[in-house]
């Protein structure tokens, strides 16, 4: 189990009225993200970008490619090749999984122009977005390497920076605050850290369970995020 201090001051915000305000919390959305992975001289390095200030949901902060499954997403075969392996990780059928692979290959084309195939992906986690938060997402946290000869590159304006960076980097940046990050990136970025190529880290078959991460106020009034992992 984590405990983990709620340290970013708009995030802190949000979850102080909610609890004041005793809310319902909303609905969540199915979604699916991707951890573009490419091997460096340094070690793995992870396509991220940082989502205009603008944006209704986590604006500024860094993520990974991906945004909610849409209906036209339900159209993917189910037999489709990779749909029952990512299905079995996941502890679903393959019916229920065909939606997140196909938000998550279409998703990474809009965002970075990057075309994946659907046996490309391997997962990583599912994540479920805080009740505090006015939009949440059932999401599921996917990987997949970088194809040869292709460039991911900014097409979505969703993003106002893009690009390649070590997974040890981006944790610095968030522990100095110079970069805003999600407790399920931190979590994804924290594991690829511990790998020293890409291709350990796609054959890396980590227990997939549903994490809700809980909003809790310590006896000193420090807002914490408990979260349960697999």
């Amino acid at each position: 189990m984590l405990r983990r201090p709620v340290r970013d001051e708009v995030l802190l915000a949000r979850a102080d009225a909610w609890l004041a305000s005793g809310a319902s919390a909303s609905e969540p959305r199915l979604a699916a993200t991707v951890m573009l992975v490419r091997d460096a001289p340094t070690g793995p390095e992870v396509y991220v970008q940082r989502r205009v200030a603008t944006m209704a949901f986590a604006p500024s902060m860094v993520v990974f490619p991906g945004g909610r499954v849409d209906p036209a997403d339900a159209v993917l075969d189910p037999a489709t090749p990779g749909i029952a392996d990512l299905a079995a990780h996941f502890g679903v059928d393959p019916a229920a999984a065909a939606p997140f692979a196909a938000a998550a290959v279409r998703e990474v084309e809009e965002e970075c122009g990057v075309r994946l195939s659907v046996e490309a992906l391997r997962g990583r986690g599912h994540w479920v977005t805080p009740a505090f938060e006015p939009r949440r997402y059932d999401t599921w946290i996917l990987a997949a390497g970088m194809p040869d000869g292709q460039h991911a590159r900014e097409t979505s304006g969703e993003s106002d920076g893009g690009g390649w960076a070590r997974a040890a980097d981006l944790l610095d940046g968030a522990s100095e605050r110079r970069l805003r990050m999600m407790p399920p990136q931190v979590w994804a970025l924290e594991a690829l850290a511990a790998f020293a190529d890409t291709v350990s880290f796609l054959a890396d078959r980590p227990r997939i369970a549903r994490v809700v991460p809980v909003l809790e106020r310590e006896p000193d009034g420090t807002l914490v995020l408990r979260t349960e992992l697999p």
